[in-house]
């Protein structure tokens, strides 16, 4: 919220946006996007005494209602977190301690695969991967007054992140790609019964 009240109070003086600015940006999950939301226009419409404005920015409104209904209505997936190569590398610089658990990138690939059919065996429904980034886990840490480096809020952040509506579903559809990022269809990936590293 601070991030977001920040972003809307430069928007509204016109300044530019700086690296909080563009942190807001990446938390931000809903389809209407942050300088729309804090378009000075806008936001002065709601103050108007033409109803045209008026009835412009109740029709926005109902819109974003709508989107954060369907947001909610999804089923809840379990989700896995999954690093992409270069944020692995950036979170474990960052955070050394964090390499116990990921000792690799191919062995956190073939542990998330792993994992996800070991929970698909035991009749989990709703199972989907999420994919982390440096900024929003370092921003996640701060909001719950804790060091990144903790491993105890891996799990947490993955469980937001899919609460946000960010998680893909487990396993992907027939011809779709891999959830690890690699462009390869999922069953020529890690769909194989001996999934590959990349």
């Amino acid at each position: 919220p601070l991030l977001y009240g920040r972003h809307r109070v430069r928007r509204m003086l016109g300044l530019a946006h700086d690296e909080w600015d563009a942190l807001a940006d990446t938390l931000h999950t809903m389809p209407v996007s942050l300088d729309e939301l804090h378009d000075p226009k806008r936001v002065w419409s709601l103050g108007s005494d033409n109803p045209a404005d008026l009835e412009a920015e109740i029709s926005r409104l109902r819109a974003e209602l709508g989107a954060y209904r369907e947001a909610l209505s999804r089923p809840f997936p379990v989700a896995m977190l999954h690093w992409p190569a270069d944020e692995l590398t950036e979170l474990l610089d960052a955070y050394p301690s964090l390499s116990a658990e990921y000792p690799s990138y191919e062995e956190h690939l073939a542990t998330t695969e792993a994992a996800l059919r070991e929970l698909a065996s035991s009749g989990t429904p709703n199972l989907g991967v999420v994919r982390g980034t440096v900024p929003s886990f370092e921003a996640f840490a701060a909001s719950e007054g804790t060091s990144p480096a903790d491993p105890a809020l891996l799990p947490q952040y993955a469980t937001t992140l899919a609460a946000r509506g960010r998680a893909v579903a487990w396993p992907p559809q027939r011809g779709a790609a891999c959830w690890c990022g690699s462009d390869r269809p999922y069953a020529g990936c890690h769909g194989t019964d001996t999934p590959t590293d990349r």
